[in-house]
């Protein structure tokens, strides 16, 4: 067998003395020229060692690589189209440092939500990642997050399906569906920078705007109609008073959900009739100043308070909520006594109602859209009040809305037909 590695000596060069001749890349007969004996031997050893010719199994073909290659030919022999076998074996590779290097899905969403708390991502932030990242984590949490790939996610994601009470079973809009896909990829993202995936299984959200978009673009958002808010408001005041203030902030300042559970009354000054919201406790990171209406300010006087939270805890919030929901939704009573097989009542709720509500409102009501803008925190620029907020519909009913009081002086709102 001829010697894979070999030295020489040459004969007639002003300079070199030796040559040694190896193997190189593809097979290719390589040789390199040395001034001495010494240096020519080193290198040969040191090619030798590459090549496995001293003990080493690289350079030489052992028989279970005879075995794989024999297997190889048999499948490429049986499949026209096989890929080659390099292809084939960099795929492999790449697949097992992927199984090796990755952590399960569950696993993956519990490091990524500490990575956004320590990040001091907002709560809603948080719940809202926790929730939609959730619902992958319900289905493959016990997975590797690199056996995710796009079509694993694409089957998963159109299989989603609303799971709230009023939506149950229904497609999700498309502009949820974009958010939630949005969030995903950016789980994903934060995977692969961490290793555990080396390609983002959730493509990017077109920026093209189908049909689809514009319809739900120019789709009008859901309120509540003057009445449903003065039965809501009215039934808090009565059975769940600790959460009136939090709520009235909402339906009539237009105060964001987790910018008023942040609030402090002492950013509440009925004196001054402004709510200041201050950077730390906005949505933004802008601190803005809210205008307290006349109406909003005889809502808040019997509660205001020098200090103190404004809103009490989450858990308290959800619980007074499902307990005002509860209560306007159970049937009439006579008596004192339920009624035998007496439907509940319909109450609806819709998501984000109060403030869409607030904004079409007091559009329609004051007719100056730079100034709800202002009141929302779009700093003056009314194209986002116009495109996500307003409900042209309700113009009629904007002055009912300004009209709402406490129980204490209640006013009749007059027969409104309801929204679709």
């Amino acid at each position: 067998m001829k010697e894979l590695v070999r030295v020489s000596e040459m004969a007639g060069h002003p300079t070199c003395t030796h040559r040694v001749f190896y193997p190189g890349e593809n097979g290719r007969r390589c040789k390199k020229v040395f001034t001495s004996e010494t240096a020519a031997m080193a290198f040969a050893e040191k090619k030798r060692r590459e090549l496995g010719i001293n003990g080493t199994s690289f350079g030489t073909v052992s028989n279970d690589e005879r075995s794989a290659l024999d297997c190889w030919r048999a499948f490429a022999a049986e499949t026209p189209t096989a890929p080659d076998l390099l292809v084939m074996v960099r795929q492999y590779v790449k697949e097992w440092k992927d199984r090796n290097a990755s952590i399960t899905v569950s696993r993956a969403l519990e490091i990524y939500v500490r990575h956004l708390e320590s990040e001091r991502a907002s709560d809603v932030h948080v719940k809202t990642v926790s929730h939609r990242v959730g619902r992958l984590a319900e289905e493959f949490g016990d997975k590797l997050v690199s056996a995710i790939d796009e079509g694993t996610f694409a089957d998963w994601f159109n299989g989603l399906r609303n799971t709230r009470p009023d939506k149950l079973g229904e497609k999700p809009s498309i502009t949820t569906r974009d958010n939630s896909k949005r969030t995903c990829r950016t789980f994903f993202a934060f995977c692969m920078a961490r290793g555990w995936i080396t390609s983002n299984p959730v493509p990017i959200v077109s920026r093209k705007k189908t049909k689809a978009h514009r319809v739900a673009r120019n789709k009008a958002p859901e309120i509540m109609m003057p009445g449903d808010v003065q039965k809501f408001l009215l039934t808090v005041e009565e059975i769940a008073a600790p959460i009136l203030p939090f709520w009235l902030l909402k339906f009539f300042a237009g105060v964001r959900d987790a910018e008023a559970a942040r609030l402090d009354w002492s950013m509440v000054s009925l004196k001054k009739k402004i709510i200041t919201i201050p950077a730390e406790a906005s949505k933004t990171g802008d601190e803005r100043i809210v205008a307290i209406l006349p109406m909003l300010a005889e809502w808040l006087a019997p509660y205001e308070m020098k200090s103190g939270p404004l809103a009490p805890t989450a858990s308290k919030r959800r619980y007074y909520y499902r307990k005002t929901l509860k209560h306007l939704r159970r049937p009439d009573k006579i008596e004192g006594k339920q009624k035998r097989g007496a439907p509940p009542k319909s109450f609806k709720f819709p998501s984000n109602a109060a403030r869409h509500s607030f904004a079409t409102y007091h559009l329609y009501h004051f007719r100056n859209a730079g100034e709800t803008s202002m009141q929302l925190g779009h700093k003056g620029n009314p194209s986002m009040l116009w495109e996500h907020y307003a409900n042209p519909s309700a113009q009629e009913y904007a002055s009912s809305f300004w009209e709402i009081t406490s129980s204490k002086k209640i006013v009749q709102i007059t027969k409104e037909k309801r929204l679709a």
